[in-house]
């Protein structure tokens, strides 16, 4: 694998996890360690061990974990550094908040309606994919952008 990636090396690797971690996580960041704990289900001192010098290996469990949280971007950028290309982001000029609020509301409604009898028709399941697919784009605008109206 080293032949085709120079500079590809599990401490490479450890080394991009941690500065990811750096941009995103921490006082003045996106998210603090206490909400990434929170949100992950993880010990605060064990997600910080990670970016100390000499610090352990992520799991992968951990770290499937701990990208969900964080935004899309940060796992582009591991992914990036080891060799993939990240899907690019679908998103909507058009997304705001009230907008989100308003399709994730639609999805809900169809959601409980649907399930009524307790039974997802196919066409029941087809519908709330189309719902889910087309609120998408919108949740990743706003998650990337911060759109707040």
């Amino acid at each position: 694998m080293s032949d085709m990636m120079p500079g590809f090396s599990v401490t490479a690797v450890k080394g991009v996890i941690a500065d990811t971690l750096r941009l995103f996580v921490g006082h003045g960041r996106r998210l603090s360690w206490s909400d990434l704990a929170e949100a992950t289900g993880d010990k605060e001192r064990k997600l910080r061990s990670y970016v100390e010098e000499g610090g352990p290996e992520m799991p992968l469990d951990v770290f499937m974990r701990v990208f969900t949280v964080l935004p899309p971007e940060a796992f582009a950028r591991v992914a990036r550094f080891m060799g993939f290309s990240a899907a690019p982001l679908d998103v909507d000029d058009q997304a705001t908040v009230r907008r989100a609020l308003a399709q994730s509301a639609r999805l809900v409604a169809d959601g409980n309606e649907f399930l009524e009898d307790g039974v997802l028709s196919p066409r029941e399941r087809a519908q709330l994919r189309d719902r889910a697919s087309a609120l998408l784009p919108v949740l990743q605008s706003i998650a990337g952008n911060g759109s707040t109206h």
